[in-house]
C-alpha cells in the first residue's frame, strides 16, 4: 500500500508545487527527501537467515538469469508491465492534458483523490484476495481500470476528471498490490526476493518505456485518443491475464 500512496502523492505534490515554484526548488524538496530515505535505511535490519541448501549456493556461483529472475513471476509481471504503460500515461501527461482542457485545478487533486481511494478500498480487496481468490479481485481490477481510462478519455468537467481519478485508483491500485502477491504466491520461499524484483522490474520497465512508447501517438491521437488506446489495451489483459496465468494455473 505505502508503495502504491507513493505514485499517488508524489504526483500530487509535484503538480501543487509546480504552480508556486520553479523545477530548481522541486528538485532541492526531492533531493532532501532521497537523502531523508537514505538515513532511514541505515535502520532497518534484515532478520538472519540461515544458508541455503548446497546446490543452490553452488547455482549462485555461476552466472544463470534464474539468479536474477524468478520465472514463476513473469506471466503475472507481463500484465503488470502493460497496465505499468496505462498509468504511466496518467502520471506523464495528465498535467498537459488537463491544460489543454482548462482544468488545471482539479489536475491538482487527481493523484490526491486516488490516493484517497486506495486507502479505504486495499484492505478489502487484499482481504477478498484471501477469501475468494485470484478471479474475484483481478478481472474486476481490469475491467475497472480501463473504464477509468475511458471516463479519462472523455472528460470535459473537474467532477469527471476526479472520478476517473478515484475509478483508477479503484481497479489499478488495488491489482498493484494484488498482483504482487501473486507473483509470489509460486515462488520457493528463499525466492520470494528474486519473485518480487521480478514483478517490480517489469512495472519499472512499463513506467520507464511508456511515456516514450506511447506519447509518440500524441501527435496524431490527441491526449484523449491516447488514453481511449490505452483503455483499449487494458481490457486486452484481461485475456492476455487468463492465458498467462490462469490456464496454467488450472493445468498444474
Amino acid at each position: 500500500m505505502s508503495q502504491i500512496l507513493a505514485t499517488a502523492l508524489g504526483p500530487f505534490i509535484g503538480i501543487v508545487l509546480s504552480r508556486y515554484v520553479d523545477f530548481n526548488i522541486i528538485f532541492i524538496f526531492i533531493s532532501i527527501v532521497a537523502t531523508i530515505s537514505f538515513i532511514i535505511s541505515f535502520v532497518i535490519s534484515e532478520p538472519t537467515r540461515k544458508a541455503t541448501m548446497q546446490s543452490q549456493v553452488k547455482a549462485q556461483k555461476s552466472f544463470q538469469i534464474s539468479n536474477f529472475l524468478e520465472f514463476k513471476a513473469i506471466p503475472i509481471s507481463i500484465i503488470v508491465l502493460i497496465l505499468g504503460f496505462g498509468y504511466s500515461v496518467v502520471l506523464t501527461f495528465i498535467s498537459l492534458y488537463s491544460k489543454e482542457l482548462h482544468l488545471e485545478e482539479a489536475a491538482s487533486f487527481f493523484f490526491l483523490v486516488y490516493a484517497i481511494t486506495v486507502i479505504i478500498s486495499r484492505p478489502f480487496s487484499g482481504r477478498l484476495l484471501d477469501k475468494r481468490g485470484v478471479d474475484f479481485v483481478v478481472y474486476p481490477c481490469l475491467v475497472i481500470f480501463a473504464i477509468g481510462m475511458l471516463l479519462l478519455s472523455q472528460t470535459n468537467y473537474g467532477i469527471t476528471l476526479l472520478l476517473a481519478g478515484a475509478i483508477i485508483g479503484l481497479g489499478y491500485g488495488n491489482f498493484l498490490s494484488c498482483g504482487q502477491a501473486i507473483s509470489i504466491k509460486g515462488a520457493q520461499p528463499h525466492r520470494l526476493g528474486l519473485a518480487t524484483a521480478t514483478y517490480y522490474i517489469f512495472l519499472d520497465v512499463g513506467f520507464g518505456v511508456g511515456p516514450y512508447l506511447f506519447g509518440s501517438l500524441v501527435p496524431f491521437t490527441g491526449y484523449r485518443g491516447l488514453y481511449f488506446v490505452m483503455a483499449m489495451m487494458i481490457l486486452a489483459t484481461i485475456i492476455l491475464f487468463y492465458f498467462l496465468y490462469r490456464r496454467k494455473e488450472a493445468s498444474e
